[in-house]
């Protein structure tokens, strides 16, 4: 799709939004290193509060909350698709692209379209609904972030 342009998937957040980020290269190895030394003084703190303790008392928690970072993806995000002629002309092909990752037309309505999984493998699976807001030139489209760099993929091919 030569006419067609994706901006930068972006996570939709409630608190402000710093100036200027690292690039994602940059973000992983600074999530990785803060991964990495946080959650050992994290476990060493721990151990300091009460040296009795089981290892396993310490370390799982810890562990388990690290993980935290792994269901990121499925937080909201937000990516724009510009286009060269009428963004109404790309729903369709949207449609397709919805379909293909298992998302079928929930509601439509003057300028805006919602997804829905057609099968929910889990109640988390109820808040992965797509929005899509259609523009003049623009797709604003909603969802969890996951579903978002999928989809991005399935309309540049």
């Amino acid at each position: 799709m030569k006419s067609v342009t994706f901006s930068e998937i972006e996570r939709v957040r409630k608190e402000a939004h710093r100036p200027t980020s690292p690039a994602p290269a940059q973000r992983r190895i600074l999530l990785l290193l803060s991964m990495v030394l946080g959650l050992a003084a994290l476990a060493f703190a721990f151990h300091l509060v009460d040296p009795t303790a089981p290892l396993g008392y310490i370390v799982v928690p810890v562990l388990l909350g690290g993980l935290l970072p792994a269901i990121a993806p499925t937080l909201p995000g937000r990516l724009e698709v510009t286009t060269r002629f009428s963004a109404c002309h790309l729903v369709g092909t949207l449609d397709d692209a919805m379909e293909r990752l298992g998302y079928a037309p929930a509601e439509r309505g003057p300028g805006t379209v919602r997804y829905r999984m057609r099968a929910a493998r889990w109640p988390a699976g109820k808040n992965a609904d797509i929005t899509v807001t259609v523009r003049d030139h623009m797709l604003e489209v909603a969802g969890p972030v996951r579903t978002l760099h999928a989809l991005r993929q399935q309309l540049s091919c």
